[in-house]
């Protein structure tokens, strides 16, 4: 086979093999930075979520040692209910018994100024002139 091959046909296709090529290579350029960035990303990413465990880790100690002061807070108010129901029927107590005092005291008063002899004024006149 005697064919001829134009020489400016030849030029414009290795042309356009170069530009193809020189395409190819940038494509797989911008490829290979587009997936150093999306590793870059997925690092961070989970560097982002690591950081979020270890916070929602320490938020959840602190929820538990609120729990557990809480509760301690709740036996103490039962414990100082407890102890102010019985100061208060202490106190009602001690009312009681300060009513039976007063009244004790108020009945001998009435039965001393009944015991005490009644002078009679007149009568001490007379003795005095004797």
């Amino acid at each position: 086979m005697n064919a001829t091959i134009d020489p400016d046909l030849v030029k414009t296709v290795q042309q356009d093999v170069n530009a193809l090529k020189n395409d190819i290579d940038k494509m797989a350029f911008e490829e290979e930075m587009n997936r150093e960035n999306v590793k870059k990303a997925l690092q961070d990413t989970q560097l982002v979520l690591e950081e979020l465990t270890e916070r929602v880790a320490i938020v959840e100690h602190k929820q538990e040692v609120i729990r557990q002061e809480q509760e301690v807070i709740k036996q103490d108010q039962s414990s100082l209910c407890g102890k102010v129901n019985t100061a208060q029927d202490q106190i009602s107590e001690l009312k009681s018994e300060q009513e039976d005092v007063q009244r004790r005291v108020t009945y001998l008063e009435d039965q001393q100024k009944s015991n005490q002899p009644q002078i009679n004024y007149g009568n001490l006149n007379n003795c005095i002139a004797v």
